[in-house]
């Protein structure tokens, strides 16, 4: 019973996660949006895999390697709309997307 309330707040998350990822515009506001989208998704993963003892550790390190991958990727990703905000003083995507090209 103690794992459905994981995946409630699971489920929370990633629906927060799609508001903010469909209604902002600012790239920065929609890489957290994606972030938290993918640590509902770990929460779910690592609330399952506690079901079964056999599976809990391995859960636990694979889920700690793709903590680990999404920070590698925030700060790619983050310096990339650095330069972008550079380049063209703006980090909103419909402004961005006129530069296509």
């Amino acid at each position: 019973m103690e794992v459905f309330w994981y995946l409630i707040v699971s489920s929370i998350l990633f629906a927060i996660g799609v508001y903010g990822l469909i209604t902002k515009r600012n790239i920065i506001r929609m890489l957290l949006s994606a972030e938290v989208i993918f640590n509902a998704a770990l929460l779910t993963f690592l609330s399952l895999a506690s079901l079964d003892a056999a599976y809990g550790a391995m859960g636990g390190a694979i889920v700690i390697i793709a903590i680990s991958l999404s920070a590698a990727e925030v700060g790619v990703i983050v310096s990339i709309a650095i330069m972008m905000f550079r380049m063209r003083k703006t980090l909103d995507v419909y402004e961005l997307r006129k530069f296509k090209g």
